[in-house]
C-alpha cells in the first residue's frame, strides 16, 4: 500500500479562517476591558483576555474556567491563543493547551505529541465550532463593583 502525502487544501483553509475571524471579532467587547467571560449554560465559562496587539494582529487568550471541571477531572480545560489578522480579515489557533510551537504552523519541525498533517484546519474547525457555541449559547458575564453605576439601558 501506497501512502500518499497530505496535501493542504488552502481555498478550504483560508474560508474557515475567514469564517472564525468574523466569528471572533462578534465575540470580542467594544470597550475598553483587558478581559471578560463568556458563559455557556450553567456551568461552563471561558475567560477572554487581550495578549499581544500590534498594528495587524491581535492575539485573544482563551481560557475555560468553568466551576464543573475540578483538577481531577478527566476532562481536560479548554486553554488556546487566537491571532487575528486584521489586514487580511483572517484568524487562527496560535497555541492550543500550552503547545506554542504547533507542527501545522511550524511544518518543517519534526512531529511530536502524536501530531496529525491536517492539525491546522482541525484546529480551524476547533475554533468554528467554539466560536459558534458562543454566539448561539453563551452570554456575557458582567462583573459589578461597589460603586459601579448601572448602565443605560
Amino acid at each position: 500500500m501506497i501512502k500518499r502525502k497530505y496535501v493542504t487544501n488552502l481555498k478550504e483553509l483560508h474560508s474557515l479562517a475567514e469564517r472564525n475571524y468574523a466569528g471572533v471579532n462578534r465575540l470580542l467587547l467594544t470597550t475598553e476591558a483587558d478581559s471578560w467571560r463568556i458563559q455557556v449554560g450553567d456551568t461552563l465559562d471561558f475567560e477572554l483576555t487581550y495578549g499581544l496587539r500590534a498594528p495587524y494582529t491581535t492575539d485573544v487568550v482563551v481560557k475555560q474556567v468553568s466551576h464543573s471541571c475540578d483538577t481531577h477531572s478527566r476532562y481536560h480545560r479548554l486553554d488556546f491563543v487566537v491571532r487575528l489578522y486584521h489586514d487580511v480579515r483572517m484568524a487562527e489557533i496560535t497555541s492550543y493547551q500550552g503547545a506554542k510551537r504547533l507542527t501545522a504552523i511550524e511544518p518543517k519541525r519534526p512531529a511530536e505529541r502524536g501530531s496529525v498533517p491536517d492539525e491546522k484546519k482541525q484546529l480551524g474547525r476547533l475554533l468554528a465550532e467554539w466560536v459558534a457555541l458562543c454566539i448561539q449559547q453563551g452570554r456575557q458575564v458582567l462583573s459589578w463593583q461597589h460603586g459601579n453605576e448601572l448602565p443605560q439601558l
